[in-house]
C-alpha cells in the first residue's frame, strides 16, 4: 500500500520540441516557483547548503540550446557535465565538458577542474587507449535556493570566462526538493519508490564515453548521451521516453546543433534532428543492455553492456521487494577486555568495530577485529565521557558530548582520531549532546538531541546547522540511523516512546515514520542490508525500569516493524553496529536504570530469511 506525499507542482507535459533542450525546458515537470517554495519553513536553523535535491539539469532560460547536469552523490561529492557548442573558428559542432569531486562551500559547489575528453571514436573503432582528458578550466555554482543558481566559469581562449544565470529544467524523482515521495502506509518510503536508476552510466572497457541517465517524477526518463561522432569530434544526444513496468526505455534520441559558445551563441539558430533510436534494458538497479540504432548509416546500429557508476543522493534503488529477515541465532564473540563498558559508543571503520567510553571505562578506546576474532586497546580518548555518540567518517573517528568522567582533556565537545597517525584532534565546531547518538548520510553526519532535533555536521566545511525538532517528543536516549536516504530518530524516553521520526534531507522536512512493537530508549541500533536491526535498551515499568531484549526488525518498504530472535541477555546503555552483514551489540549493562553491571559481552546475530 502506498500513498504520495502531496506537494508541488507539474508541468503540462503536452509541449511541442522545438529543440533538444527546448524539449526539457518546456516539458519537463517542475516550475522553479515550485521548488523554489518548497523547504519546509524553518526546519533549518543557519546558512542555506547545497544539498541532494540540487542534482538534475540547469539552464540559462535565453541560452535554450546548452545546459548542465548536475549530480550530488551519496558520498557527498558531486558531478557535473555541460553540454554546449565550439568556440567560433573550432571544428565540430558540439562540445561536451566533465567535471567530479565538487566541492561543497555552504551554498557554493565549485569544480576547480574541468576535463573536455577527446580521442574517441564511434561505436566499433572507439579505442579507450586514445581517450584524452585535458583540462579546459573550472566551474562554480552559486545556489539561491533549489531552482535558481549562478554559475561563473573559467575556460580557455576562446571560451574565456563568465556567468549564467540558471534556473532548474528537472527534477529528479524522489528527491524532489517539494518533498513528493512514495510513501508506505506506515511512514517509511513505499517499495515503488526505491526503484531509481539515476546516475551515469558506462560501458566496461569503453572509458570516455557514456550516458547521464534522469528518473523524472511522472514516470519519464531523460537520457543524454556523451560520446563521439565517426570523426572523432565530440557528439552529445539527448532523448526522453517513459519507462515500461518491466523495466525498458525506448526513447527517439535527438542531436542539437547550430550555433556557437559564449557571446557568439544564438538560440534562433539552434536546429534539432533526430540521430536514431536508443532502447535500454534495466536487468536491475546497476546493470542494462543499451542498443542503438541511427538513422545514418555511417554509425551503423549495436548493443552494449552498460553498468551504472554513479547514484545519486536521496534516490536509493533496491532490486527486488525486501522481506523481513527474521531467523539465523545470535552468537557470543570474545569479550570486551576489562573494564567492560556500557552507555558508551561503537562505530565501524574499515571492517573493524570500534568501542569508545562510557562508564567502567570512560577513557577506554577498544578495536575488534572479526578476521582473526580478537581485541586491541588503543590510545585512550583525550578526556573521559559517558552518554557520548561516535561516528565515523572521512577516514577518521569521531566522538562527541555526553557528560566528563575520569579526566583528561575536555576542552571540546568532539574530538577525531586519525586512524592512520593515531592521534586524538579536537573538533570545536561540535556542540554538546547527551544519550543520544549520530548517523552519517551524503558526507555529513546527523546527530541527535534529547529534545528531538538534530545537528548536521558537514565535515570538510568544519561547519553545523541545527535541524528544529518535528514536534515536543522527548528523544533522551533515543537512537539515529541512516536508512534509504534519509535519516532516522528512533525511540527514546523522558516519557517511553516507541514513535519515530524521519528527516528527508532532500526536503528538509520531518514526517513520522512505523512505530515499535515496545518502547524502549537505550537501545542498540544498526542498519544491516536493506533493514533496521533494534535490540536491547530498556522501558518504564511503574516506578522501576525494566530491560527489554526483544529484537525489531524494519525492512524497506514495510509498513511496520516485526520481532526478530531476542539478545541472549537483556542489557541497556548499549550501542549496535553493522559488520559483514551482521548486527552486532557491544557491552551494556544489565542492571535497570543503573549504569553499572556492563557485561563486556559482545554479540552478533546474522539475519536470515
Amino acid at each position: 500500500m502506498s500513498a504520495r506525499a502531496q506537494h508541488g507542482n507539474r508541468c503540462s507535459p503536452s509541449l511541442v520540441v522545438r529543440s533538444a533542450i527546448r524539449l526539457l525546458s518546456l516539458l519537463f515537470l517542475m516550475t522553479p516557483a515550485a521548488e523554489a517554495a518548497s523547504a519546509a519553513a524553518g526546519t533549518v536553523e543557519g546558512p542555506y547548503w547545497v544539498g541532494p535535491g540540487h542534482s538534475g539539469s540547469w539552464f540559462q532560460p535565453d541560452r535554450s540550446g546548452e545546459g548542465f547536469i548536475l549530480e550530488i552523490l551519496p558520498d557527498g561529492n558531486a558531478v557535473a557535465a555541460w553540454f554546449t557548442f565550439p568556440a567560433s573558428g573550432e571544428d565540430g559542432e558540439q562540445v561536451w565538458l566533465v567535471a567530479a569531486g565538487g566541492q561543497v562551500r555552504g551554498d557554493t559547489l565549485t569544480f576547480t577542474q574541468v576535463y573536455r575528453p577527446r580521442g574517441g571514436r564511434f561505436g566499433p573503432a572507439f579505442d579507450p587507449a586514445q581517450i584524452e582528458n585535458p583540462v579546459w578550466g573550472s566551474l562554480r555554482f552559486r545556489f539561491h535556493d533549489c531552482a535558481s543558481a549562478t554559475l561563473s566559469y573559467a575556460g580557455p581562449a576562446g571560451y574565456g570566462s563568465g556567468t549564467r544565470e540558471l534556473s532548474r529544467i528537472t527534477s529528479i524523482d524522489q528527491a524532489e526538493c517539494s518533498g513528493m515521495r512514495a510513501l508506505a502506509a506506515g511512514g517509511g518510503r513505499a517499495i515503488d519508490g526505491l526503484r531509481s536508476r539515476s546516475g551515469n552510466w558506462f560501458v566496461p572497457g569503453r572509458s570516455g564515453e557514456g550516458w547521464f541517465v534522469e528518473d523524472l517524477p511522472d514516470g519519464r526518463m531523460l537520457v543524454y548521451w556523451f560520446t563521439f561522432d565517426v570523426d572523432g569530434r565530440q557528439l552529445w544526444l539527448t532523448g526522453v521516453g517513459r519507462r515500461s513496468a518491466d523495466n525498458r526505455l525506448a526513447v527517439d534520441a535527438y542531436v542539437t546543433r547550430g550555433t556557437r559558445f559564449g557571446a557568439a551563441f544564438d538560440a534562433e539558430a539552434v536546429r534539432t534532428q533526430r540521430w536514431g533510436r536508443l532502447e535500454f534494458d534495466f536487468s536491475d538497479c546497476n546493470h542494462a543492455a543499451v542498443r542503438y540504432a541511427a538513422d545514418d548509416a555511417a554509425y551503423g546500429s549495436g548493443t552494449y553492456a552498460a553498468a551504472r557508476v554513479t547514484a545519486l543522493a536521496g534516490a536509493p534503488c533496491i532490486d527486488g521487494t525486501p522481506s523481513p529477515r527474521l531467523r539465523g541465532s545470535w552468537v557470543e564473540h570474545a569479550p570486551m577486555p576489562a573494564p567492560a563498558q556500557s552507555e558508551h559508543a561503537a562505530v565501524v571503520l574499515d571492517g573493524r568495530l570500534y568501542a569508545l567510553g562510557g562508564y567502567g571505562d570512560p577513557r577506554g578506546f577498544k578495536r575488534y577485529d572479526p578476521a582473526d576474532r580478537s581485541w586491541s586497546v588503543l590510545s585512550p580518548l583525550p578526556g573521559g565521557r559517558h552518554h557520548l555518540a561516535a561516528f565515523a567518517v572521512d577516514g577518521g573517528i569521531y566522538f562527541v558530548g555526553g557528560d566528563a568522567l575520569g579526566g583528561g582533556d575536555q576542552s571540546a565537545a568532539g574530538f577525531r582520531y586519525d586512524v592512520a597517525a593515531a592521534r586524538w584532534d579536537a573538533v570545536p565546531e561540535l556542540s554538546p549532546t547527551f544519550g543520544s547518538h549520530a548517523a552519517p548520510l551524503n558526507g555529513r553526519v546527523y546527530i541527535g538531541y534529547g529534545d528531538g532535533s538534530l545537528e548536521e555536521f558537514d565535515p570538510r566545511q568544519r561547519a553545523v546547522r541545527r535541524i528544529r525538532a518535528p514536534d515536543a517528543t522527548e528523544r533522551d536516549h533515543s537512537q539515529v540511523v541512516a536508512f534509504q536516504g534519509e535519516i532516522w530518530m528512533l525511540g527514546g524516553r523522558s516519557p517511553d516512546t516507541r514513535t519515530t521520526a524521519i528527516y528527508d534531507p532532500v526536503a528538509e522536512r520531518w514526517r513520522p515514520g512505523p512505530p515499535f512493537l515496545q518502547a524502549r530508549g537505550g537501545f542498540a541500533a544498526a542498519v544491516v542490508g536493506e533493514q533496521i536491526v533494534i535490540s536491547g535498551g530498556e522501558r518504564r515499568a511503574g516506578s522501576s525500569m525494566e530491560l527489554v531484549a526483544v529484537t525489531e526488525v524494519y525492512a524497506a518498504g514495510a509498513e511496520r516493524w516485526s520481532s526478530g530472535p531476542s539478545l541472549p541477555q537483556a542489557v541497556h546503555g548499549v550501542p549496535g553496529a553493522a559488520l559483514g552483514g551482521r548486527f552486532y551489540v557491544v557491552s551494556g549493562s544489565r542492571n535497570a536504570g543503573q549504569a553499572s553491571g556492563a557485561s563486556g559481552r559482545l554479540y552478533s546475530w546474522l539475519p536470515e530469511p
